[in-house]
């Protein structure tokens, strides 16, 4: 069954073959001087450079606000709570620095490949257990949802059609029997890719083909972030004069 990847845009983009430790290193700093904002100005300047970095990516701009969407509703939460303690300045100040942060997290994701950001974070020292968590959970998530959808075609192969509601016993009892079988076959697939993986050598570190390389294009990369978020702090500062 196809599964739509987390990584699915990123070979297309042309920011895909840039040294991800670069993009990641960068990505840290301009979250960490986000943070550090409390002004408009400069949060609305970063907002529109990442914007400008998001078209050159070429990622679907329909992608980026799926993924924006689903964490909207924490943005107006933190956003609302900040409005009735703070105001309403202090409320568009923490809406933009969550949305400027995750942003820059949903560009690097999905210009990054996800083996090499995993390759990336392990050259970080990442310990090699964390590595294998977000490998796993990955991986697995696409199990859980294949046997999903094979016990959902099944049942409806057998006359099923969900029951009158969600709160009728027969619905009730169909939902706890698929959540039993399902933790049943995916323990067993999962314990079958383990397998697979120790058979073929896996020994807890990520392998690709390719090498971690920085070259000039990348030291632009990081240039323009870490120079964007210096001038934003800058500007928060009173160092550099600049109005909207």
């Amino acid at each position: 069954m196809k599964h739509h990847e987390i990584d699915q845009y990123a070979k297309q983009s042309p920011l895909c073959n840039f040294d991800p430790r670069v993009k990641i290193a960068s990505t840290v700093i301009f979250i960490i001087s986000i943070a550090l904002l409390r002004e408009l100005t400069p949060l609305v300047i970063s907002l529109l450079f990442l914007l400008l970095v998001v078209a050159a990516s070429r990622i679907p701009p329909i992608h980026i606000v799926k993924s924006y969407a689903m964490a909207l509703p924490f943005i107006v939460f933190a956003s609302l709570t900040m409005w009735y303690s703070s105001g309403p300045e202090e409320a568009a100040a923490m809406f933009l620095r969550i949305t400027d942060s995750v942003f820059a997290l949903i560009l690097l994701v999905s210009t990054t490949p996800f083996f090499e950001f995993l390759k990336a974070l392990r050259w970080f020292k990442v310990p090699a257990i964390i590595i294998s968590l977000l490998l796993f959970t990955y991986r697995f998530i696409f199990v859980f949802i294949d046997e999903l959808e094979r016990m959902k075609l099944a049942r409806e192969a057998r006359g099923f059609n969900g029951g009158k509601s969600l709160l009728h016993v027969e619905a009730l009892r169909t939902i706890a029997y698929t959540a039993g079988m399902i933790l049943v076959r995916s323990h067993s697939r999962a314990n079958n890719i383990y397998s697979a993986l120790l058979s073929r050598g896996y020994t807890g570190e990520v392998r690709t083909l390719s090498r971690l390389r920085a070259r000039p294009r990348d030291a632009v990369f990081a240039v323009a972030f870490i120079g964007t978020s210096v001038m934003s702090l800058f500007i928060q500062a009173g160092v550099i004069v600049w109005t909207l």
